[in-house]
């Protein structure tokens, strides 16, 4: 009994996980339902699994819990929560640069050269390259700046704060920003690095997913 219980806990951890990445990545977009059986079919397993990893997904505010006859759906964004989340955005990204950039390795700037995608010369950029370089590219700043405080904050408003920068995510200047942030931080130049990332998130960063 306890074996089964400890795989059904399990089921549902990878299936949450999976779920957060395709919501923070934007492949499930706000509003879009949850059903469980379809989900189920997806991953092979039976709803339960499905259902206790919506119910975690909601603990993480990224979902908005079904009704008796209705699927959970993905959260939106109200204009009041983009602008708070703006201001913890911009707080965040600093200090973990910062830290980042005091505190890095050789070994840990390697993997972050290794992240920072190729992008054409014309400007184009295939979006989906670019957003997970960009989500994988800030995990590795907070494993630099190796703070137990900043890791705290993230996992509290992590998850929103990819989500939101997912949908506000302009692939043609992204990958450029990473190169150049790379740079900064490898040299080791904290105010730098800070400069980069001040031009790159402007006040009204989030505009673009206000309701209209």
């Amino acid at each position: 009994m306890a074996d089964e219980q400890a795989a059904r806990i399990s089921e549902a951890k990878r299936i949450q996980i999976a779920l957060r990445q395709q919501i923070v990545e934007g492949e499930r977009a706000p509003g879009a339902p949850l059903v469980e059986r379809s989900i189920g079919e997806e991953f092979g397993v039976s709803r339960l699994p499905v259902r206790q990893a919506i119910q975690g997904l909601v603990a993480e505010q990224l979902v908005v819990p079904g009704g008796a006859r209705s699927a959970a759906t993905v959260r939106g964004f109200d204009d009041e929560e983009l602008d708070a989340l703006s201001v913890v955005h911009a707080t965040l990204e600093r200090l973990v640069i910062r830290w980042a950039a005091m505190r890095r390795t050789a070994a840990q700037v390697e993997v972050l050269r290794q992240i920072v995608p190729d992008v054409p010369l014309d400007g184009t950029a295939d979006p989906a390259v670019i957003r997970r370089a960009v989500l994988a590219f800030r995990e590795q700043l907070f494993v630099m700046a190796d703070s137990t405080i900043l890791d705290e904050l993230n996992q509290l408003v992590g998850a929103r704060v990819t989500q939101v920068i997912t949908h506000a995510l302009d692939p043609s200047v992204a990958g450029h920003y990473l190169e150049a942030l790379y740079r900064a931080i490898a040299m080791g130049d904290a105010e730098l690095a800070e400069t980069i990332l001040g031009d790159y998130i402007s006040p009204g960063k989030f505009d673009s997913v206000k309701q209209g």
